[in-house]
Formats: C-alpha cells, structure tokens, sequence
C-alpha cells in the first residue's frame, strides 16, 4: 500500500497517534503558557506545484510563500513573532534566484514584524522545496474547528476566487495576510481558518475535526472580479478567511453568512435554485 489515494486526511488520521492531542485537530497548534498561547504553523512549497518561476519571479515566489504561511496565525488572531525557513536546493539553481526568494520573504516579514530568526539548507536532486515555520502569539485561546457546532453559520472575509483567476493569468499575487482582520474575528468567538486549499475543502476540514457537515447557498457566495462561481468555491492559497459561529455573532462582525453547519457530516452545495450542484472539482489534495 502506498500514500496515493488515501488522500490528506487519511494519512492525518495515520499520524494522528503520534501527535499531541492540541496539535492535531486545526491546521495550526496553540499553546499555552503562563502569559497567553504560542500559535505556530508551518508550510511546505514544492518548485513547479506551489510556485513557478517560469512565469513568476523569485521574489514574488517568496512573498507568496512566507504569505500563505503567515494565513495559519492571522486565522487564529495570532500576531506573529518569528518564523525559520528553510529549502532544499538543486545545484544547479541560480544564485539570484536564491537571494530574490528570500528577499520576497524578509520584505512580507518586515512589513508585518516578523522575524526569519535561522532555517537549514541542503542539496535535492530535485526541484525545490522551501519549508516555512511561523510563530506567534495570542492573548485568548482561538476556537478550533473541533469547537463548532451544528447550526453555526458560515462567511467569508471577503470575495474568492482572486488566486484562480491570477493562476489563470500567469500574474503572481502578492497576498496580504488579513492579521488586523483575524484578531477582530476570534475576539468576537468566531473559529476562522485560511483558505488555503479551497473553500470546499475547508469545509471538509470542518468535517474531519468535529463531525459537523455544512449546506453552501452558492448563489450567496462572494465571488472575485473575473473569477467563476466553481473558481470561487475551489480556489485555494486565498488570502480570505473562512469563518463559522452563531449567525447573530457573524452578522454582528461584518460578515455575511451563506451556509450553516448541519450534524450529518456532508457537504450539500445548492445552486441558485436550491438543487444540489454537481461540481468537476472541490479543491486541491496533494494525496487523493
């Protein structure tokens, strides 16, 4: 038996047993200590899946990477502190492109606060891989989405769909992680998480992680300039934040609900018309 197939939460629930019990039900773990909670994630961007610097330059391909990381903490209200990063290098890379990688990274982190306090190095035959930890900290516990409960409601920050269309397009997005925006969610109880593999796919994460399924009213999906509809549901390394709690806390903060969260653990997508819609893709998994 290999790994293809089992798809991304099959091989969770493989390594679940050797996982602490706080790490292993959000995509970032929180900790606590004696003056508040350590929130730390850490991200893995393969050369030619996550980013291509045929079309793309290396420094956009750093500031993307270091930005989906820093999702992770702006998702849990975290204000971040310091990050390590570290790649494994073909020999045959070009210098430049090494040195425009990190400076994407370092120009994002110091507009943010952010540290790059060390990493590692070594040789792969290969393409690239840039592996990026980040670390911060919150002053109250942040829902994890083994917190929800059905009959919760369901928004976004803002439009979806932006990082299809510049896929699309062969343009590089610069994301702007939305920390100001994530401390405001979970200081009003809401549970957020990045969009990092597609709306849907969130929304599986949701199922995996407290059991409670979802009902998506499309037509009350923002969706982004240029993007389609499937795009919006789909698209992943979005720079919103999915959000979930009781509709009067949603509405209360801003946010429009388009879904609530049911007890039968399935995802229902509705059209315009209120019918199931039957979609080619729900998001990306490295695995399936």
């Amino acid at each position: 038996m290999n790994v293809e197939g089992l798809g991304e939460f099959g091989l969770l629930e493989r390594i679940r047993p050797f996982l602490a019990a706080q790490s292993a039900n959000d995509d970032a773990a929180v900790l606590e200590d004696a003056n508040g909670f350590t929130v730390a994630s850490c991200d893995m961007f393969v050369e030619g899946v996550h980013f291509d610097l045929g079309w793309m330059s290396a420094e956009d391909a750093g500031w993307r990477s270091m930005a989906l990381a820093l999702g992770d903490l702006a998702a849990k209200g975290a204000t971040p502190s310091w990050a390590l990063t570290s790649i494994a290098l073909p020999r045959t890379w070009e210098v430049d492109d090494l040195d425009g990688l990190y400076r994407g990274m370092h120009t994002l982190a110091e507009s943010v606060s952010l540290s790059i306090v060390g990493g590692d190095m070594s040789s792969i035959e290969g393409p690239a891989v840039l592996s990026v930890t980040v670390v911060g900290r919150a002053d109250s516990r942040p829902l994890a989405r083994s917190d929800v409960q059905p009959g919760w409601s369901v928004a976004v920050t803002g439009p979806l769909g932006a990082a299809a269309v510049a896929l699309r397009e062969r343009r590089a997005l610069r994301l702007q992680p939305l920390f100001e925006e994530g401390r405001r969610l979970n200081a009003a109880g809401l549970c957020c998480g990045d969009i990092s593999d597609g709306l849907l796919r969130e929304m599986d994460k949701f199922v995996a992680f407290s059991g409670a399924g979802c009902v998506i009213r499309t037509a009350e999906v923002p969706v982004a300039k240029a993007a389609t509809l499937e795009e919006a549901l789909t698209s992943g390394e979005e720079a919103e934040l999915v959000c979930v709690g009781p509709e009067d806390v949603l509405r209360g903060a801003g946010l429009r609900p388009f879904g609530y969260l049911t007890d039968d653990s399935s995802i229902q997508v509705l059209g315009a018309d209120g019918a199931p819609m039957q979609l080619d893709a729900t998001g990306y998994d490295h695995f399936a």
